[in-house]
C-alpha cells in the first residue's frame, strides 16, 4: 500500500537515523519493484544511505541504483553458484542494462571448453581455472566447485558495484 509507505517514510524520515532500509512486499517482479522505488525513493533522503532488503540480482540493482539506492544484500549470487550458475561481464558495458549474463557451467558445451570464465576478472577461479575444470569439478560433486563458483559471482558482484560508483561519480547516474 502506497499511503502506508507514504506515512512510514514520513514518520521515519522524522527521527535521527543513520540511513533507511526498504523492504516488506516489494512487488511481483522487478517492474513492480521498480514502480515501487520510483514512488517511495523521492521520500527519503539523498544524504543518508538507501539500502534494499534482499534484493540482488542484477536488473534489480541496475534498475535501483540510478533511483538512489545505495546498498544491497541478497543470496542471489551465492545461490546461483550452488546451481553452477556463474555471473560474466557483457563486453564490460554497463549502460545499456545488459552488464551481466548468467552462464550455467553444469551444460555439455563447458565440459570442453578450456578458457577462463572471464578474461577481465581476477578471482582464483578466473586467474587459475577454466570452464571444463569448474565443470568437472560440479559433476564430480567436488565442494570446491561451489566455493569458486561463489567466490567468482561475489567478485563480480563486487565488480558491478564498483563500475556504478564510478559512473555516479562522473554524473552518469
Amino acid at each position: 500500500d502506497k499511503n502506508l509507505r507514504k506515512l512510514s517514510a514520513a514518520y521515519l524520515t522524522s527521527l535521527p537515523f543513520d540511513g533507511f532500509a526498504i523492504g516488506g512486499s516489494l512487488g511481483r517482479d522487478s517492474a513492480e519493484l521498480l514502480e515501487l522505488l520510483v514512488f517511495l525513493m523521492p521520500l527519503l533522503p539523498t544524504e543518508k544511505p538507501n539500502h534494499l532488503l534482499g534484493i540482488g540480482d542484477v536488473p534489480s540493482i541496475e534498475g535501483a541504483v540510478p533511483l538512489g539506492v545505495d546498498t544491497f544484500d541478497s543470496t542471489f549470487p551465492t545461490r546461483n553458484a550452488r546451481h553452477g550458475s556463474l555471473l560474466l561481464r557483457n563486453n564490460g558495458n554497463i549502460n545499456n542494462g545488459t552488464s551481466t549474463r548468467s552462464v550455467n557451467v553444469l551444460r555439455a558445451e563447458y565440459s570442453s571448453n578450456f578458457s577462463p570464465p572471464c578474461t577481465e576478472c581476477e578471482c582464483a577461479l578466473c586467474a587459475n581455472h577454466t570452464f571444463s575444470y569448474l565443470h568437472h569439478l560440479f559433476k564430480a560433486n567436488e565442494p570446491n566447485a561451489v566455493t569458486l563458483a561463489a567466490t567468482h559471482n561475489l567478485h563480480h558482484m563486487g565488480w558491478l558495484m564498483g563500475e556504478k560508483r564510478k559512473a555516479i561519480l562522473r554524473n552518469e547516474i
